[in-house]
């Protein structure tokens, strides 16, 4: 095919084969390896597109995608495809992706478009070779197997339009995928509707991945319940090697957190975990998750437990954690919608805690409405610790008033280590101002003016 285009190429006239002059003017670059156009977008013709969008191909009729294709292929400057559209023409979308596959300079591709382009799209997606990077939202078993055979594929992220759940079929590729793909770092299922099944599908490939060193897996929104968490925290377990790890939003409670709780007292690659919005959780698994904080061996830096109704008892149980854990330094614990609340004496037990660690630097108590200004004046005690390291605190919609921001500006007095406050202003008046304008610069005295805190430097309302 491609010879029967190398043979017509030296006498091709562009006008002939492209439809509109911006059609035009992009096949002429591509033929003369513009350098400014690292990046190209295929797309349906769209009159609401801007006439200055120079990195776009509208397709439409009159256009010839088996030159378009023949372009690309010889191109050696594109860095970056997006694939947004094809006609259902099989001979145009054949010769396009012919075409393309000669391509060695494309390292990242993008596929969103109708199923019945997917077979012929996976067909050619063989033999990209250098691709490093693909997005599809319209992800098939064909396409996942092909991307299995990619030697330089280092970052997938998959999901299914419309609402659709990812077929058994499909899962099983991606099982495929992790056991044969040598340099992929980063994947990304989040909301394909994995399930119980397939996220054991998931795990059988992830328990023999030797590539994910250092990696990213996103599971968010997959409706895992406990089973399917089981079994992915057996295979991390012997995997040990994913660095991020995004369970937020799935379907899963205690038996679940408590196996992945187990693994990470042992996994000393996990660094960044979310569980938020997992309403299921409840007072039992934040109590499995502590233990594990405490071992020596569990090196989490960052951890997310957004919304699992945490309340009073959860906020007493992590304090205990807080105490003796030297490895985390971000810690969130936003919440939101109807998730219980950390209240007075869940953040007074939080503080306490705290005041023992010298290693978190970023906390996130945002949403968490029962907390009040009593609340917030136990955290003087951990703000004026020689050992509080904490650079950031949010607070956002929490409407703490007059009196919690005399609360925050009395405990933030007399540290040293706290450089960005951020909360909102609602309900907060000139006389709370005033308390923190004396914060950062009581003008009293000469000594006052002194004493005042000078590591301050953010404040967000």
């Amino acid at each position: 095919m491609n010879d029967q285009y190398d043979a017509l190429a030296a006498g091709v006239r562009i006008k002939d084969i492209a439809s509109t002059a911006s059609n035009r003017a992009l096949l002429h670059r591509l033929k003369n390896n513009d350098p400014g156009l690292a990046h190209l977008f295929i797309d349906e013709s769209d009159d609401n597109y801007e006439e200055d969008e120079t990195d776009l191909f509208q397709v439409r009729e009159g256009d010839d995608l088996g030159w378009l294709g023949y372009f690309i292929g010889r191109n050696e400057t594109l860095e970056s495809l997006y694939v947004y559209y094809l006609p259902t023409n099989r001979d145009q979308v054949e010769n396009l992706l012919f075409g393309m596959q000669r391509n060695k300079s494309i390292k990242e591709m993008a596929f969103d478009c109708h199923q019945v382009c997917a077979h012929y799209f996976a067909m050619g997606l063989r033999r990209c070779t250098s691709l490093k990077e693909f997005h599809s939202g319209s992800v098939t078993a064909e396409i996942v197997e092909s991307l299995s055979t990619l030697p330089m594929l280092e970052f997938v992220s998959v999901w299914k339009n419309g609402g659709l759940a990812i077929s058994p079929e499909e899962c099983v590729a991606l099982r495929e995928l992790l056991l044969n793909a040598n340099k992929l770092n980063h994947l990304g299922l989040s909301g394909v509707g994995l399930g119980n099944n397939g996220s054991e599908l998931v795990a059988e490939g992830l328990a023999c991945n030797s590539s994910l060193a250092d990696g990213v897996l996103n599971l968010s929104s997959n409706g895992i319940g406990d089973t399917g968490l089981q079994a992915l925290a057996s295979s991390l377990a012997s995997n040990g090697k994913v660095r991020k790890l995004n369970l937020s939003h799935n379907n899963f409670g205690d038996k679940g957190l408590e196996a992945l709780a187990e693994t990470l007292a042992h996994n000393r690659a996990l660094r960044v975990l979310s569980i938020s919005e997992n309403a299921a959780i409840t007072e039992t698994g934040v109590r499995a998750l502590s233990r594990s904080l405490q071992s020596r061996k569990c090196l989490l830096e960052d951890l997310q437990l957004d919304s699992i109704n945490i309340g009073e008892d959860g906020g007493k149980i992590l304090g205990d954690a807080l105490s003796n854990n030297t490895s985390l330094v971000a810690l969130s614990l936003r919440c939101w919608g109807n998730a219980v609340s950390i209240g007075d004496d869940g953040l007074r037990a939080l503080a306490l805690g705290l005041s023992r660690n010298s290693h978190l630097k970023d906390l996130d108590l945002s949403g968490n409405r029962a907390i009040t200004s009593v609340g917030l004046r136990s955290l003087k005690q951990y703000f004026r610790s020689p050992t509080c390291a904490l650079e950031t605190l949010e607070v956002y919609s929490i409407d703490f008033g007059d009196e919690g921001a005399y609360a925050l500006a009395d405990a933030l007095g007399r540290n040293k280590s706290v450089k960005s406050l951020r909360f909102d202003k609602r309900g907060i008046t000139s006389k709370g101002w005033k308390a923190f304008l004396k914060l950062i610069c009581d003008s009293s005295s000469p000594n006052n003016v002194y004493l005042s805190n000078h590591t301050l430097s953010i404040l967000l309302p």
